[in-house]
């Protein structure tokens, strides 16, 4: 039996001594990727993680957040970077640097990254679900542009500047995970930041 067969053959119920969210969310990512987003029950899921129903709800309440969790660490990371940022080091620099460490991902989370990604571009009502989550990023980055501009956080430049990265963010990851573009979507993700502030040509 292969380490994936192994990985995705149900296990008797009880109660689990650990549970992994990430290894459940990556479980129930590959599943979509197979059998389909709708065709899937979160009981399929349980009996596939080993766990019982009541035990995946209380971590995914519901099959949406299987395809969005994961997002917080992200998030968590790039604080963390625009917070602790010297003055010396620009703007960009800096929101480059808060999106490559952001994105360091090892292989299992990359996968993962990239099956959610996928299924987000299939269906608009997953991205709906998350835009709140979205948001999260969008205030940091509108926290951290204002600093630097001296303005005020609800001041139109810093609203404007933090939507249109944290939109061309999102939007170069769905690229790269829908085109299989290599395995650095950070690389990705700082191409598309300097394009939004490079602007159009004259």
């Amino acid at each position: 039996m292969s380490s994936l067969e192994a990985e995705t053959t149900p296990r008797r119920r009880g109660r689990p001594a650990d549970v992994d969210p990430d290894r459940v969310a990556l479980l129930a990512l590959r599943h979509f990727a197979e059998h389909g987003y709708d065709a899937t029950t979160m009981d399929e899921i349980a009996s596939l993680a080993g766990i019982g129903r009541r035990t995946l709800f209380r971590y995914f309440p519901s099959k949406p957040d299987l395809v969005w969790g994961g997002l917080e660490p992200v998030v968590g990371r790039m604080r963390a970077v625009l917070e602790e940022a010297p003055a010396g080091e620009s703007a960009r620099d800096v929101i480059a640097r808060a999106m490559a460490e952001s994105l360091d991902l090892d292989a299992e989370h990359l996968e993962a990254t990239r099956l959610r990604l996928r299924l987000m571009a299939t269906d608009p009502a997953l991205i709906g679900f998350g835009v709140t989550r979205l948001g999260a990023n969008h205030d940091i980055l509108a926290e951290f542009i204002a600093r630097r501009l001296g303005e005020s956080v609800d001041g139109l430049r810093a609203q404007v500047l933090a939507d249109a990265i944290s939109a061309a963010n999102f939007s170069a990851l769905l690229w790269w995970a829908v085109r299989d573009a290599g395995d650095d979507p950070a690389a990705v993700a700082v191409a598309a930041l300097d394009e939004v502030l490079r602007g159009l040509p004259d």
